[in-house]
């Protein structure tokens, strides 16, 4: 073994220099992997939508999974398709809802019509009361040179052209819905099912010491935990809120407008007002001021301060945040990634705060590698 020649140093990389391999390496490596993000891309709404289930879920995933003796793709079938049914049953069941309350609401239209006719309709007191309020709020303008009238009736047609803009995309987004929703529930089957090697995978990636590399994950986990749980224990104090109010004021249908107000609740433009706005001018229509200005006062109030109260105080509890950067961190990600950033946008607060923590500990060392053990 000693009087053997020893081979250059760069005779391992093919005989090329080490500097040059290595350079053609990671070149390709970076041009491999961004050409993977461009095929994943498409169709990274599903896959990070079947993610967000597969952190929610794990732990009933788990326990079936213990159930079935480690079988993990019988025990993945059967919860992806208990998730499907999830979804399905309940949507079949709100569009039943929506459409027989709707038979309901139409009959109700139809006989007021019948009853009073355009001219009694123009009689009610809500009407003339309205007309004699936008006449004292006119005329100042108009002295000073504003057509209200003709802002308002701009005002209609844009409203007008927006709906009809939006009915004409109703199909193309219930297709694009039902193409996601197929895109996550394959996803979440794989996830669930494969879900343990991918993250030993990611984890024996990442040149972090293992306890760092154990801290991030964790703080993922609870950190779309908390945001997802604490949307939707929010939400269901919205609706049982809302609901309260429409049957206290005397509101048609209260249980459905419940559940109404809890589901547009989770929208991020809108939100319960879209519900309970509506359900106050129907009251003033019907004559009922008082109790239509109540109704508002108890939406504004209470309803909606449900919101900004219940769904921050949930979530910093479980991600650890500053109120303060919980409600940036979920407006900037609604701003930058859609509805899906109301989740990413406070996850990567948190993974921030975790590699903050890290570089701390890593800066008091002395002449240490973050990766170091």
């Amino acid at each position: 073994m000693a009087n053997q020649k020893e081979e250059p140093s760069f005779a391992r990389w093919g005989g090329n220099p080490p500097r040059l391999s290595l350079a053609f390496f990671y070149g390709t490596l970076l041009l491999l992997l961004y050409l993977t993000y461009l095929v994943v891309v498409p169709f990274a709404s599903p896959i990070l939508w079947a993610a967000v289930l597969v952190v929610i879920f794990y732990p009933a995933y788990q326990r079936l999974l213990r159930l079935f003796r480690g079988r993990s793709g019988l025990a993945a079938f059967l919860f992806t398709t208990a998730v499907i049914l999830a979804v399905i049953i309940p949507a079949f069941f709100f569009a039943w809802v929506l459409a027989r309350e709707a038979a309901v609401f139409y009959q109700v239209a139809e006989r007021f019509y019948r009853q009073q006719g355009l001219e009694g309709i123009a009689t009610q007191p809500a009407v003339t009361a309205g007309r004699a309020l936008w006449e004292r709020v006119r005329l100042p303008f108009e002295r000073l040179g504003f057509d209200l009238n003709g802002l308002l009736l701009a005002a209609i047609n844009a409203v007008s052209s927006f709906i009809v803009d939006n009915l004409k995309g109703i199909a193309k987004n219930l297709l694009d819905f039902t193409i996601n929703f197929l895109l996550t529930t394959f996803s979440l089957f794989f996830l669930l099912r494969d879900g343990d090697a991918i993250v030993r995978g990611l984890k024996a990636l990442l040149p972090l010491e293992r306890k760092h590399t154990e801290l991030l994950f964790a703080k993922l986990y609870t950190s779309v935990s908390a945001v997802v749980h604490g949307t939707l224990l929010t939400a269901l104090a919205q609706g049982a809120l809302g609901g309260l109010g429409y049957w206290f004021f005397g509101v048609p249908f209260p249980v459905f407008l419940g559940m109404a107000t809890a589901l547009v609740s989770l929208l991020p433009v809108g939100g319960s007002a879209l519900v309970w706005v509506p359900a106050a001018i129907y009251l003033f229509l019907k004559g009922g001021w008082i109790r239509g200005i109540l109704l508002l006062a108890w939406s504004g109030l209470v309803v909606a301060t449900a919101d900004n109260i219940l769904k921050p105080s949930l979530m910093s509890t479980g991600t650890n945040l500053p109120t303060l950067f919980l409600f940036f961190g979920m407006l900037g990600g609604l701003e930058v990634f859609g509805v899906l950033g109301f989740i990413l946008g406070p996850v990567l607060l948190v993974i921030l705060a975790a590699f903050l923590d890290i570089y701390k500990e890593f800066s008091s060392r002395p002449a240490t590698g973050i990766g170091d053990a």
